[in-house]
């Protein structure tokens, strides 16, 4: 299976290469962010985020991704789900996503408006199975993020796997994904890491397993 890969927010193509298993980290700009929140620099998502402590435990997910971001939309939803389409009609081999921290945003806003044009349209699914590294949950078109107890109906149904660090300060936002997923085929993964893609030691060969079981999940059963 071949698979789309979107890299994190203040990251490019360079950065998620080396992030997946080469020897420097930091590569040269541009950096990009996904999503267009419509705010001056200093007050993004991206800003709040890095600014805040992490919630208490006794905070649920999805008050605490409203304590941080608040009811803000994704501005430029129509051009990033043109890019996702664009890029995948140019490589119509690849039926699967692998995200990271904002871009798991990206990636799984974009499964759920492929499900809606299957629904609508007709239009065939491309994207079969997913997984997330330290995500974030996907956004309506022109409202905030989808969360489990805001009354809506989307559900992402496609198979996943979701990557979580026991010590990523934002993992609330991975679990609000989580959340979203589908239970029978949504499948959690502690890395028991912080906020990064993982590189080395045994989790590695853990999570080649699970990523061999999220694709035998779209294998027609024999």
């Amino acid at each position: 299976m071949h698979f789309l890969c979107l890299h994190g927010a203040i990251g490019n193509t360079d950065n998620i290469t080396i992030q997946l298993g080469f020897e420097e980290y930091f590569g040269v700009g541009p950096h990009y962010r996904w999503a267009d929140d419509g705010q001056a620099p200093e007050d993004s998502w991206i800003m709040r985020i890095r600014g805040n402590a992490a919630p208490s435990d006794d905070t649920n997910n999805e008050d605490a991704m409203r304590g941080l971001l608040g009811e803000g939309s994704c501005k430029n939803h129509p051009e990033l789900m043109k890019y996702i389409y664009d890029a995948l009609e140019r490589n119509p081999e690849i039926s699967g996503i692998i995200a990271y921290s904002e871009g798991a945003m990206a990636a799984s806003t974009f499964i759920l408006d492929e499900e809606r044009r299957h629904r609508e349209e007709g239009r065939e699914r491309q994207i079969k199975c997913a997984m997330f590294v330290g995500g974030w949950p996907a956004m309506r078109p022109n409202s905030g993020f989808i969360l489990a107890d805001d009354g809506g109906e989307e559900m992402i149904d496609i198979p996943t796997l979701h990557v979580v660090g026991a010590n990523d300060p934002f993992r609330y936002g991975s679990e609000a994904l989580y959340d979203i997923c589908d239970p029978d085929t949504a499948e959690y993964f502690d890395m028991g890491k912080g906020h990064v893609i993982p590189r080395s030691g045994l989790v590695i060969g853990e999570l080649s397993n699970a990523l061999r079981g999220l694709v035998k999940k779209t294998e027609p059963e024999e």
